[in-house]
C-alpha cells in the first residue's frame, strides 16, 4: 500500500520526498534555553525545482538560533537559506500517531516552533500526527511557498502512507496554502512560470482551516504610512516601505533623499520582503486620515500621497495601485480561480483589535515607531490619547476595565481600528468566502471570536484560566490578563480547531476484526500496521529518527511519561498548552 504512494508523493522531479537532507534530533529539538523538548525531530528538506530560487535577507530577517526562533539559523546551515529549502517539524508523538495527518503553515515573521506550537501539541495530544512547516523566508514569494507547501504534504504521505492531510494555516502562510489548493491546468496566473512548472494540486487535502488570512488582501502598509519610519534602513526593516524615496529635509530639498528600493514592495533593488506585495488589495474602508474622531491615529505621515502615489512632504510612493500590479494581483486572481472543489474549507477570525504589547517589534513594523512612543508614555498621557481618540469610555471597543488599565499601562497595544479586525486583517477580509468557492467548493463554518490576529493561535480554558490566575495574583500589574484570559476561555480555538478536524468514528460491526490478516488502512488513508503485501508499513521512522529521542529526555507532551503514554497529567497538558505564549515574547 505505501509504495504505491510513494510515486504519488512527488510534488516535483526535483524533490524526493523520502530523503531528507539532513535529520536533528538532539538539541535542536528543544526550547534555545534546553528546558522544553518540542519535537521529536526537524528534517531538513531541499527542492531544487527551478521554480525556487534565492531571495534576499538582511539582518532583521536572516534567521538567528533565538527563543523566538529556536535552532532554527543551525537547522538551516545558516541564516539565508535559499527557498528551495524548508524544515518540517514532527510533534512528540508523530511516530506512534495516527488517523489524518495535519500541517500547519505559519505567517510572515513566524517559524514552526513559535506561532503554531500550541496547536500542534494539543493535535499531538489527540493522537493525531502532527507537523509544522518553517519556510525558508518568511517574507518570501507566495509561488515559492505554495510549492513547498505542496512538497511538505508529499512528504507526510510518505512518512504515514495517508493519501489526504488536513492543512491549518496562519495569515500569510493561508494564502501559500489556498494557492497550491487552487492551482490546476487552466488556472491564470499572469503567464509566470508557475502556470506551467508549479505542482498542480494532487487532490490531497481534506480540510483547508484557515485562520485570520488575509483572503481579500490587505492594504497595512499604505494605511498606516506611519510604518516607513521603521524602515528607512534597509539592513534593519522588519517590514516593507510604501515608499520609495524618503525627503528627511522634506521634498522641497530633493538633493538628500535616502533610496528606499531595496525595501520598498517593488522588485526593484535587492526586493527584501516580495511576497508581501502579493498580499495587497484596496480594502473598503476609509483611510486613518479621513477619520478625525481617531485624534492621534489619524496622524499618518504623507497618508494621501502614500496611498495613491505622488510626491508628499517627506517622501515619494508609486501608490498601492502599482505595488498590486507588481505582485502580479495575486489576491484577485486567487479568487477567479477557487479551491479544488472537493476540500472542505473552515475560516477562523477575529474582530478584536486589542494585542499583547509583548511583541511590539511586530506591531512597530506594522503600525509605525509611534506606537513605541506611546507604549512609552505615562498614565495621563494614555488616558488623553483615547479620551480624545475614542471618549472616556472606550464603549466603541466594548473594552473593559481591565484592558484600559493595560492599555494605559503600555500592556496591550490597538492595531488596525479603521474597521472591524484582528489588530491586523480585517474581518471581512478574513471571511471573505469568494476567495475560495469560484469552482464550487464551500466554506462549511465561518468561526469570529473576539480575539486578535496571534491570540487566535492559543485560546483554550487552560491557557485562559493560566492568564486569569496571574492577573489575580499581581492585579495592578497584570489585571489585563484576566480580560484576555476570560476571552481564551470563550473563545476556546484550540478546542474548536479539535472538532473541525475529528475523524469519523469507526463503525461498530460487532466483528473483533481478528481474521489472521495483516492490518488494513482505516477511512483515513493511513496504514495501522502493514501494508497490503504482508511487510511492516514504513513509517520513516528508521531514515528520519523521527522515534528517537535523548536518552532520559521528556517531551513537551508527555512532560514526564514517554511518548507512547497518552495520559497527561492536567499540569502537563497546562504547560504544552502554555508554552506558545512564552515563545511570543519580546525578541531580545
Amino acid at each position: 500500500m505505501i509504495l504505491s504512494l510513494i510515486g504519488l508523493a512527488h510534488a516535483t522531479s526535483a524533490f524526493d520526498p523520502t530523503s531528507p537532507e539532513q535529520v536533528f534530533t538532539g538539541q535542536e529539538t528543544y526550547t534555545q534555553e534546553g528546558d522544553v523538548q518540542l519535537w521529536s525531530a526537524i528534517e531538513r528538506h531541499h527542492d531544487s525545482g527551478s521554480l525556487l530560487k534565492q531571495e534576499a535577507f538582511n539582518s532583521m530577517t536572516a534567521w538567528q538560533d533565538a527563543s523566538w526562533s529556536p535552532w532554527i539559523n543551525t537547522c538551516f546551515g545558516g541564516g539565508t537559506p535559499d527557498s528551495g529549502s524548508f524544515l518540517l517539524h514532527l510533534a512528540p508523538g508523530e511516530a506512534s500517531a495516527s488517523g489524518t495527518p495535519v500541517l500547519f503553515v505559519p505567517g510572515a515573521g513566524d517559524n514552526g516552533s513559535r506561532g503554531f506550537i500550541t496547536m500542534a501539541t494539543k493535535m499531538d495530544q489527540q493522537g493525531r500526527p502532527a507537523y509544522v512547516l518553517t519556510f525558508a523566508h518568511t517574507h518570501g514569494d507566495m509561488f515559492m511557498q505554495a510549492e513547498v507547501v505542496a512538497d511538505a504534504i508529499a512528504r507526510i504521505k510518505q512518512r504515514t502512507g495517508a493519501s489526504q492531510v488536513d492543512v491549518v494555516a496562519h495569515s500569510k502562510g493561508g494564502i501559500a496554502a489556498t494557492l497550491y489548493a487552487s492551482h490546476h491546468s487552466g488556472a491564470d496566473w499572469g503567464g509566470i512560470a508557475y502556470e506551467s512548472q508549479g505542482t498542480e494540486y494532487r487532490g490531497d487535502i481534506r480540510r483547508l482551516v484557515l485562520i485570520g488570512t488575509p483572503l481579500k488582501g490587505v492594504d497595512t502598509l499604505y494605511r498606516w504610512s506611519g510604518n516607513n519610519y521603521a524602515a528607512l534602513s534597509s539592513e534593519t526593516a522588519i517590514s516593507p516601505a510604501s515608499w520609495s524615496s524618503y525627503y528627511p529635509y522634506t521634498t522641497g530639498a530633493p538633493a538628500w533623499v535616502t533610496d528606499l528600493s531595496d525595501q520598498d514592495m517593488l522588485p526593484d533593488g535587492q526586493d527584501l520582503f516580495p511576497g508581501q506585495r502579493q498580499l495587497l488589495a484596496v480594502q473598503d474602508h476609509p483611510l486613518p486620515g479621513e477619520l478625525p474622531w481617531l485624534g492621534a491615529y489619524s496622524l499618518q505621515q504623507d497618508w494621501w500621497t502614500t496611498y495613491y502615489g505622488g510626491f508628499g512632504y517627506y517622501s515619494y510612493s508609486t501608490g498601492i495601485d502599482d505595488a498590486i500590479e507588481a505582485g502580479g494581483d495575486l489576491i484577485a486572481r486567487l479568487e477567479q480561480t477557487g479551491i479544488d472543489p472537493d476540500i472542505e474549507a473552515f475560516l477562523l477570525a477575529g474582530e478584536n483589535p486589542l494585542m499583547a504589547n509583548g511583541a511590539e517589534y511586530i506591531w512597530t513594523a506594522i503600525f509605525g515607531e509611534t506606537w513605541v512612543d506611546w507604549a512609552t508614555w505615562g498614565t495621563d498621557a494614555w488616558a488623553d490619547l483615547y479620551a480624545s481618540a475614542i471618549g472616556d469610555t472606550l464603549e466603541p471597543f466594548g473594552l473593559n476595565e481591565d484592558e484600559v488599565q493595560g492599555l494605559m499601562g503600555g500592556k496591550l497595544i490597538l492595531g488596525e481600528l479603521t474597521g472591524p479586525s484582528d489588530g491586523v486583517v480585517f474581518l471581512d477580509s478574513a471571511t471573505y468566502d469568494p476567495a475560495l468557492t469560484a469552482r464550487g467548493a464551500k466554506v462549511v463554518e465561518e468561526k469570529v471570536v473576539n480575539l486578535s490576529h496571534l491570540d487566535l493561535l492559543y485560546a483554550s480554558p487552560v491557557t485562559g484560566q493560566l492568564m486569569i490566575d496571574e492577573g489575580n495574583a499581581d492585579p495592578q500589574e497584570d489585571g489585563w490578563q484576566r480580560a484576555v484570559g476570560a476571552r481564551y476561555m470563550d473563545a476556546d480555538t484550540l478546542g474548536w480547531l479539535v472538532e473541525v478536524l475529528a475523524d469519523p468514528e469507526p463503525v461498530d460491526t460487532g466483528d473483533t476484526g481478528d481474521t489472521g490478516e495483516p492490518a488494513s488502512t482505516d477511512d483515513t488513508g493511513v496504514t495501522s500496521d502493514t501494508d497490503d503485501s504482508g511487510s511492516p508499513a514504513d513509517t520513516g521512522a528508521e531514515d528520519s529518527g523521527g522515534s528517537d529521542r535523548p536518552e532520559g529526555s521528556t517531551s513537551l507532551l508527555s512532560c514526564g511519561v514517554t511518548g507512547s503514554e497518552r495520559g497527561v497529567p492536567l499540569g502537563a497538558l497546562s504547560l504544552a498548552l502554555g508554552v506558545g505564549l512564552l515563545l511570543l515574547r519580546r525578541r531580545d
